[in-house]
């Protein structure tokens, strides 16, 4: 079955890539040829994948060159495995271009927050949970995020060795998922509880924020908030804050990781669903760096009837790439009496040369960043009573819970589901299980405009 996706995962300052051929299920993508083998050659400067008459040609000179011979001569060992029709293998590298790979790194950059707060615009806030207005209308006359990226505001507020930063009652700042205001714009609609630390709606009792350091500052939960816009006609009250893509989180995220070894931090998420129900999710990030190489083949949707797929002669010879991992598989017919024997199929076309013709695809990686994660999630009261153990152990040591929205919750884990199968056939471990502790997974930066360009196209394939 013809190749959709190549994906090659390397973790710096190690020696070797894990490589992923992940093949299409379309029966109506044209093969050619009747035998069924199919082989991997691997060289210096890359790989060949050959099924039937299809070549695919993935080329990973600019990034890496490839050990084909041991020390002693002789090719290294690797196990190649075949899993739901997909091929995964591992390569050791004899050289690592560390510049060129990043050069040829798609770049993401921490991007603006998609907040719907403009400057002189006249607007009330209200808890989420049941619209008690929680700040009466007013307008900002400076509407900035704060200076620091950060999910702990006291750090740029309060700091430590420096003068507390006060905002004016005209400054609106904002991070991921929170605002920060002056303490004199709380309106009646606000209670205070625990030593007056502690922010909630007067009618409900839901948690709204916090007061920063000594009646510095009031830093306000964006998800428990509901924005209503005093200049329109209409009712309607909105969220603070647009749609955030996982790579967007984690860029932010990432600032506030709890370092807890040289190659491995920590992030300790909580949210909460609209009904209540608490949601947990525990990180360990490895800090080495990840590149991915991707490329997504882009083939024609489908072959006219009587149109041939394009021939390209086959004049490599053995020398120019050696063998390395082979995998080959093939079917055995019963075999058939009578007329059954004959070969009634038309004769193969052929070179000038009698080389049998071949379609051949070169593939071009694309590398990206994005890190490696395990995780635990608990997002229902009978994951929360399972893993309470090591919610307490991570509460214990001091590790601080980071809030986010119950979407960008969603989001992450979304995220994080998609890509965790391709992650066991990269790795070699185990299909993943919800009953694992930890799962890993990877989560990969991308561009928004990749990223809502890649749903788009979903959404048409779907509709």
């Amino acid at each position: 079955m013809p190749v959709d996706q190549v994906v090659i995962s390397y973790i710096r300052n190690r020696n070797w890539i894990n490589v992923l051929l992940l093949r299409s299920m379309d029966l109506y993508r044209a093969v050619l040829g009747e035998s069924r083998s199919e082989r991997i050659e691997v060289s210096p400067n890359g790989i060949c994948w050959t099924e039937q008459n299809l070549e695919y040609r993935i080329m990973v000179d600019k990034f890496f060159d490839i050990e084909i011979k041991t020390d002693q001569g002789e090719p290294p060992y690797s196990l190649v495995e075949v899993e739901d029709n997909n091929v995964a293998f591992g390569l050791g590298l004899r050289r690592i271009k560390h510049r060129v790979l990043e050069q040829l790194t798609v770049d993401v950059q921490q991007g603006n927050l998609a907040l719907r707060i403009n400057p002189l615009t006249t607007y009330s806030f209200h808890c989420s949970n049941c619209a008690n207005e929680l700040i009466g209308q007013r307008q900002f006359l400076q509407v900035k995020p704060v200076p620091l990226t950060t999910m702990k505001p006291q750090n740029y507020f309060c700091p430590r060795y420096r003068t507390a930063e006060y905002p004016r009652e005209e400054e609106l700042f904002f991070g991921l998922n929170y605002l920060v205001m002056c303490t004199q714009l709380l309106g009646n609609g606000v209670a205070t509880t625990q030593g007056r630390r502690r922010l909630e709606c007067s009618r409900c009792r839901q948690c709204v924020g916090e007061f920063l350091g000594r009646d510095v500052a009031v830093h306000l939960y964006a998800d428990a908030l509901r924005l209503l816009d005093g200049d329109s006609p209409e009712i309607e009250f909105k969220e603070i804050f647009g749609h955030v893509t996982a790579t967007q989180m984690m860029l932010r995220l990432l600032h506030d990781a709890e370092p807890i070894s040289p190659d491995k931090s920590r992030l300790f998420l909580k949210a909460v669903r609209p009904d209540g129900q608490m949601h947990f999710l525990q990180m360990r990030v490895d800090t080495r760096q990840l590149h991915i190489l991707r490329s997504e083949l882009d083939f024609p949707e489908a072959l006219e009837s009587g149109q041939a797929l394009p021939m390209e002669t086959d004049t490599s010879s053995e020398s120019d790439s050696e063998m390395h991992l082979n995998y080959t598989s093939s079917s055995n017919s019963n075999p058939q009496s009578g007329d059954e024997d004959m070969d009634r199929s038309l004769p193969k076309p052929k070179t000038t040369e009698g080389i049998p013709p071949k379609s051949v695809r070169y593939v071009q990686l694309t590398g990206f960043h994005g890190c490696r994660v395990k995780y635990i999630f608990s997002g229902t009261d009978h994951e929360l009573s399972e893993n309470h153990e090591f919610i307490m152990g991570w509460r214990d040591d001091g590790c601080r819970k980071l809030r986010i929205s119950y979407a960008m919750m969603a989001e992450l884990i979304g995220e994080l589901h998609a890509n965790e199968y391709l992650v066991s056939i990269l790795e070699k471990l185990p299909p993943p299980s919800k009953f694992d502790k930890p799962r890993v997974s990877y989560i990969i930066f991308e561009e928004d405009e990749k990223f809502y360009a890649r749903q788009q196209k979903f959404i048409k394939q779907a509709g």
